[in-house]
């Protein structure tokens, strides 16, 4: 079953002042322009927009994916959403200028973003 067309996953993680994240980097107001363009355009039965914790790539948020392709977005800000919602969610082509397509590369970088989060946890626990 089919609920929506496109699944699209928001980075809204919060993190301590001066740790890279979406939200430092303008992810409330992309993501606020995302669902008034979505409305605009009248496609909210055809794009369901759903806000998430960290996809990893922190550095270059705000972040999105865009589900069935797993299309991942970095750098969103609101004044590229006309032109997402335009491309991908009404002619089904991606905006290529912010689409990361090296997987390799994302993958390494959410791996060794996950071990700093995952070793600062454990200075932490160790610190009780």
């Amino acid at each position: 079953m089919e609920a929506f067309h496109y699944h699209v996953f928001v980075c809204d993680q919060k993190k301590p002042e001066g740790a890279p994240s979406c939200c430092a980097r303008g992810a409330e107001e992309t993501i606020a322009a995302l669902r008034r363009e979505i409305l605009a355009r009248r496609l909210e039965d055809e794009v369901q927009v759903t806000t998430c914790g960290s996809l990893g790539l922190c550095e270059w948020g705000p972040n999105m994916i865009v589900y069935p392709e797993g299309v991942w977005y970095t750098g969103v800000e609101p004044g590229d959403v006309p032109e997402i919602v335009r491309s991908h969610f009404e002619q089904n082509t991606p905006v290529e200028r912010l689409v990361r397509h090296d997987e390799a590369e994302v993958r390494a970088e959410i791996l060794s973003n996950r071990a700093k989060r995952l070793a600062a946890v454990r200075i932490n626990t160790d610190r009780r």
